[in-house]
């Protein structure tokens, strides 16, 4: 197979790559990952908080019961 078929990308001209719109777009996407780290970071604490809830409300709700 000869070499002058193959197709190669187009390389980018420097002249016009958009330096503003990047930067613009890697600052929106460090936000959402900032934003998102927060929210998982809380998650494991929202659920001991809530098992221990339901435990103690377990153990007044049926300690008369039980012993």
């Amino acid at each position: 197979m000869p070499d002058e078929y193959r197709l190669t990308p187009p390389r980018p001209d420097p002249e016009r790559i958009d330096l503003a719109a990047l930067k613009t777009d890697l600052e929106f996407v460090m936000e959402q990952l900032a934003r998102l780290r927060r929210e998982l970071a809380l998650r494991p604490l929202y659920a001991m908080v809530g098992s221990a809830g339901l435990v103690i409300a377990w153990i007044e709700l049926f300690w008369r019961h039980c012993l």
